[in-house]
């Protein structure tokens, strides 16, 4: 063999590195006066080809995961650690329940075309502990190939990064996502159930009742119902709220207050003739709502559970109760 021949092969025996890894609360790093967070720690170790990096959309408004997302890709671009940093959202209902993000990342990393040619490395130290149990399971069952690694801040006196050895860290992580579902389980049953009383247009928090308009009672109605069936916060975006949430407040108007039809008549006739709620009406009555249910409960810590929170950007929010489903209560 030719050396030229030679230097080709080993040129094409090279495999591409890439890296994925959940963002975390504690890869804000320099963003707000800390050292660098897990994610940037590992490439004071580590070099990459590709950078993939997970996000998901959160209730706490404190906490932005797609900006941190950002900000990791900045650094990294702006460091010259990589050319190539992708973003992607990752949506679940459950961060604490790996049942159910388990099946959704393993399809994420197989879009990701494995191939011989390509090298697939965890960092695992950022989300949450059933996020951890993920990427373990993932690499332990063989379904998708992956190295798995573990960053460490250095004035713990340790690496900066450690390859996590199959068979040792599940138990451990398992343990403390145990311990994350016995708190939420503790946490959820100091909480007030919700009563919606829908034959008398009435909410309930506990004892305390929350006097609500036809029109904004048909509105927490709404959100009430979606948070019991489980189901996503409501996207709203551009200039007018979806269709069927104006059919919904109509039918829940006409069910609790059927001889209130001033008001209702002019939605109907919204409904008949096409055209949508202006998201600025939609606004302002979530507002009036909020407004509400905050004067009514006497515990601040009771006012983000039961008022109507949002997500996501200004022209793209999603509208949701964060209520667990097993505590709101509906009457007919």
């Amino acid at each position: 063999m030719g050396i030229i021949s030679y230097l080709l092969m080993k040129r094409g025996s090279k495999k591409t590195r890439v890296l994925l890894s959940f963002v975390g609360t504690n890869d804000q790093g320099k963003r707000i006066g800390k050292d660098d967070g897990a994610i940037l720690t590992v490439f004071k170790a580590r070099s990459f080809d590709e950078v993939h990096l997970l996000w998901n959309p959160t209730n706490n408004k404190e906490i932005d995961f797609e900006e941190i997302a950002k900000y990791v890709r900045g650094e990294i671009l702006r460091r010259g650690l990589c050319k190539h940093v992708n973003l992607h959202r990752f949506d679940y209902k459950n961060v604490t329940d790996h049942n159910e993000i388990y099946p959704r990342l393993l399809d994420f990393c197989r879009s990701l075309h494995p191939s011989p040619q390509k090298k697939f490395t965890a960092a695992i130290a950022s989300g949450t502990p059933a996020m951890q149990v993920c990427w373990i399971l993932m690499a332990e069952s063989g379904d998708f190939p992956l190295e798995l690694i573990r960053s460490n801040e250095p004035k713990f006196g340790k690496p900066y990064v450690q390859t996590v050895r199959l068979g040792t860290g599940l138990p451990r992580i398992l343990r403390l996502e145990q311990e994350n579902v016995q708190l939420r389980k503790e946490k959820e049953a100091l909480i007030p159930p919700l009563t919606v009383d829908v034959r008398r247009g009435r909410i309930f928090v506990g004892s305390h009742e929350i006097t609500l308009s036809p029109i904004l009672f048909a509105y927490y109605q709404y959100f009430a119902h979606r948070a019991k069936q489980g189901e996503q916060f409501e996207r709203i975006s551009g200039i007018n709220a979806p269709q069927h949430f104006l059919e919904s407040i109509v039918a829940f108007h006409r069910e609790s207050f059927p001889d209130s039809d001033l008001f209702r008549d002019k939605l109907e006739r919204m409904l008949r003739n096409g055209q949508e709620l202006d998201v600025r009406t939609f606004r302002a009555n979530i507002s009036k709502l909020n407004a509400r249910v905050k004067a009514s409960l006497p515990n601040p810590g009771l006012h983000k559970l039961f008022m109507i929170t949002t997500e996501g950007k200004r022209h793209a929010l999603s509208y949701g109760l964060a209520l667990p489903p097993e505590k709101i209560v509906v009457r007919r």
